[in-house]
């Protein structure tokens, strides 16, 4: 340890070793007194109580000597003894003993009687409560009793009753013939006029405790006053010391002033001024004590300083800052932080102030080297088309520095986001960046990469444009990062080709929708259990060609553009709708299932009815034909719901009476109704009828579309028989019965040579089975059969037997339902059966 800082160990401890022992000495002294004082007041109350019982004592054996034992002896402590002279004679004397002895206020003359004892007389006024003399002789019984047996009298000490406090001597009185004690003197103090009469006499010795303790209270204080005044004289010298040290060593210029001079001409002159500050200006002291400062000042900084000093001398101001430059004596320029304050309480005859020079030159020298660069860096900025910026590492990106290019990227001033002046940085990125842009720089901060990213601002005008912002931490001293810089430019016109190139890719030219390679990414996409149920609906334009043929492509066009802005308006969130082929669109719904898309299509095929009957521009009806399927198990594949879709399609086109394929249907129709009996009103009820089934058994939208086709085809294999069979109107031969059998499987051939009508192809060869297995061609029995053939075969038995025939008459509604009623579990599914007669007896009667 240096001499130095070991003296000053020393010092400080002599400092504290006073104040120490003085608190001890203080406290232990203190403790004495008051134990001192404690111990000769409690001797003092012992002394006076033991007293005031023996004058008590000796007081009460003087009242027993005067009494006459055997004359008490004679009384009875009945009423009779008032009569007594006995009585009279000892009351007498005990009520003028208290009279002359005020102190005691009661006085009484007890005996025994048997157990307990009998209160022979009293100087009380008036006869006592006997229940108080009981209870009293209750509380006395041992005093009482020690009394009896005693030779000279005692005392009680304090006792309490009736929530008062009493003290009483006990006299023993004997008789002078017999020797024994005939009775007991009791004489009662209250112990308030016992302690107060204590007390009267305690008082002084208390004053004197309590002086004693004053006196040594006041000589505590003397002495700490004195231990303070050693311990303050000891740290002025050593506060003295300090200044001298810091005065000296300061590392800025010290000097002490008057009017016109750099500094005055002291007794002390080591005070006036201190070394730095002679360092600074480059001169002496003594020659500073001749110095003015204007001499030193340099002309350019004169007339401020001159203004600052008339202020000051007014006492405008009490004190001022500024940056000056002095003049050294070899010519050299020294910049310097000047403060000029009064000083007051001085000896001076002039007015003093205080100046504290601080040397700038180096940092002065730096701004300008600073202010150089910055000039370059603001060329250089000017020309670059974004900003540049320096902010803080914090979520709102706080801004230190921003280059004037800020105002053409953002429509802000630089000078609004510096320091969060108007907004933040932060508020000028788009909402749906922040989060992403601070995870990526914390993310960079761990990896010590620089940053590059791509992201949209909002303007000051409301305008979105995309910037490429590359940036990095700044660090300092390997701490965490101070700071960020980088810059911000402006690639909005290159993102706009960018997304009109990829707009281009994955949409149709001509209607706007997405095209089919998009439509196929995203089949990928979606079908995964995370989008189930999955609704694939295809549709399609019925009659394109025919308009292309008849008013030009330009309409054709015209119209696909129609149909894909009426299926657009249909467009949920997470929809995917496409155009997948010239006049055939595709639409791919996650989370929808097969109900929803039928309410889908259902609300599509209004809009076009819609369309249809408004002022539409075209000169013809538009149709469309949707085909749907739904995939809810992944063990199904995505291009397997596709074509199913695909497929039910087709089949609603034969459906369609505006579509091409249903053009076939009516040929094929037209040609069964010339030659058999069937016409196309059976046709139709059949198809009423089937529905109506199918809806009462929820079945699906592709099994209803069956059973319409079904209802018009079912019967198509009776081209191939014989006309002469056919419309017969006669019974049947067994052979032509054989021949006319053979129309199911005819049937079955045809449709299964179309690929339109191959899925029902199946119903028509076994629409003629029957529950009980003795139907034809196959004789399947129950639900071996199809369920559209069970279901056709119960429609097409009521409807034979209700319309006139060649060979019979109609049937009643009522016969003929009793009839399928009778025929239900042999020749119809009972379930069906049921299903249909509650149908029909909801019905009108002549519906």
């Amino acid at each position: 340890m240096s001499t130095k800082a070991a003296r000053k160990n020393e010092n400080t401890s002599a400092v504290r070793t006073p104040r120490w022992f003085f608190r001890v000495f203080s406290i232990a002294l203190v403790l004495l007194v008051a134990t001192v004082g404690s111990l000769y007041l409690r001797i003092m109350w012992d002394r006076y109580l033991q007293t005031d019982i023996e004058n008590a004592i000796n007081y009460a054996n003087t009242v027993g000597a005067l009494m006459h034992p055997d004359d008490i002896a004679q009384l009875s402590g009945t009423a009779e003894d008032k009569n007594h002279p006995a009585y009279r004679e000892a009351k007498s004397l005990l009520i003028r003993l208290i009279q002359a002895n005020r102190d005691t206020p009661y006085a009484y003359v007890v005996r025994k009687a048997g157990d307990g004892f009998v209160l022979l007389l009293d100087t009380a006024a008036t006869p006592q409560d006997p229940a108080l003399i009981a209870a009293t002789f209750k509380l006395l019984r041992q005093n009482l009793l020690d009394a009896f047996e005693a030779d000279e009298a005692l005392f009680s000490g304090v006792i309490r009753n009736d929530e008062r406090a009493w003290l009483r001597t006990l006299t023993p009185l004997r008789s002078d013939t017999t020797g024994e004690t005939v009775a007991v003197l009791g004489i009662t103090y209250t112990a308030i006029s016992w302690n107060q009469a204590m007390l009267v006499r305690f008082i002084p010795h208390v004053f004197l405790v309590f002086a004693l303790f004053i006196l040594t209270i006041l000589l505590i204080r003397i002495l700490h006053t004195q231990a303070m005044l050693k311990i303050r004289s000891e740290m002025l010298a050593q506060d003295e010391v300090l200044f001298h040290n810091v005065f000296d060593q300061a590392p800025i210029g010290i000097s002490i002033g008057g009017n016109e001079k750099v500094t005055y001409t002291s007794l002390d002159a080591r005070f006036s001024v201190n070394p730095m500050f002679e360092t600074i200006l480059g001169r002496s002291r003594e020659t500073l004590e001749k110095t003015s400062w204007q001499e030193i000042t340099h002309p350019d900084d004169l007339q401020a300083d001159l203004a600052n000093v008339e202020q000051f001398k007014q006492g405008i101001i009490d004190r001022y800052t500024m940056e000056k430059r002095y003049i050294r004596p070899d010519g050299s320029i020294v910049w310097t932080n000047m403060t000029i304050g009064h000083l007051v309480g001085t000896h001076a005859k002039e007015n003093m102030h205080l100046c504290i020079l601080e040397d700038i030159t180096a940092r002065k020298k730096a701004e300008q080297a600073l202010l150089e660069s910055e000039r370059s860096k603001a060329v250089l900025l000017s020309h670059l088309p974004g900003l540049a910026y320096r902010c803080k590492y914090d979520p709102r990106w706080t801004m230190e520095f921003v280059s004037e290019g800020c105002e053409a990227l953002t429509g802000y001033l630089p000078e609004a986001l510096i320091n969060n002046r108007e907004l933040s940085y932060a508020d000028i990125i788009a909402p749906e960046y922040r989060d992403e842009l601070w995870s990526e720089w914390k993310k960079l901060l761990q990896q010590n990469r620089t940053f590059r990213h791509e992201y949209e601002i909002i303007t000051k005008n409301g305008e979105r444009k995309w910037v490429l912002e590359l940036g990095q931490f700044i660090y300092q001293d390997g701490l965490p990062p101070v700071a960020l810089e980088g810059i911000v430019i402006d690639i909005s016109e290159q993102k706009n080709r960018e997304a009109q190139i990829a707009y281009l890719n994955i949409h149709d030219n001509l209607t706007g929708l997405y095209n089919r390679v998009h439509y196929v990414q995203e089949r990928e996409r979606l079908s995964n259990p995370a989008n189930f149920p999955l609704a694939v609906v295809v549709c399609d334009i019925n009659g394109v060609r025919l308009v292309n043929d008849a008013f030009g492509p330009a309409e054709g066009d015209r119209l696909i553009i129609d149909v894909a802005h009426l299926l657009r308006s249909f467009c949920r969130k997470g929809d995917v709708y496409s155009r997948t082929g010239g006049d055939e669109f595709t639409l791919l719904l996650p989370h929808t299932t097969e109900s929803e898309a039928i309410a889908l299509i259902e609300q599509m095929e209004l809009a076009v009815a819609r369309y249809n009957h408004s002022d539409q521009p075209h000169p013809y009806e538009v149709s469309l034909s949707f085909g749907h399927s739904v995939m809810d198990d992944s063990s199904l594949s995505i291009d397997h719901v596709c074509i199913a879709a695909e497929e039910h399609l087709h089949h609603r086109k034969l459906l369609n009476q505006q579509s091409s394929h249903n053009a076939i249907l009516s040929s094929i129709m037209a040609t069964l109704y010339a030659r058999s009996q069937e016409t196309e009103a059976h046709g139709k009820r059949l198809t009423r009828f089937t529905r109506m089934i199918g809806e009462s058994m929820n079945l699906d939208l592709h099994t209803l579309d069956a059973l319409e086709l079904l209802s018009m085809l079912h019967d198509i294999g009776k081209i191939g028989v014989d006309d002469r069979i056919l419309n017969k109107p006669e019974a049947l031969t067994p052979d032509e019965w054989e021949l006319m059998m053979k129309h199911p499987e005819i049937g079955w051939r045809i449709a299964l040579s179309s690929p339109e009508l191959a899925h029902i192809a199946q119903y028509i060869l076994y629409h003629h089975e029957k529950w009980d297995g003795s139907g034809y061609p196959a004789g399947l029995k129950g639900e071996d059969i199809p369920l559209p053939a069970r279901i056709l075969a119960v429609a097409d038995a009521y409807d034979a037997m209700t319309e006139d025939r060649v060979y019979r008459k109609a049937l009643t509604k009522q016969q003929a339902l009793e009839e399928i009623k009778h025929c239900a579990g042999t020749q119809f599914d009972p379930a069906i059966t049921k299903v249909f007669l509650d149908i029909l007896e909801k019905e009108e009667p002549g519906a």
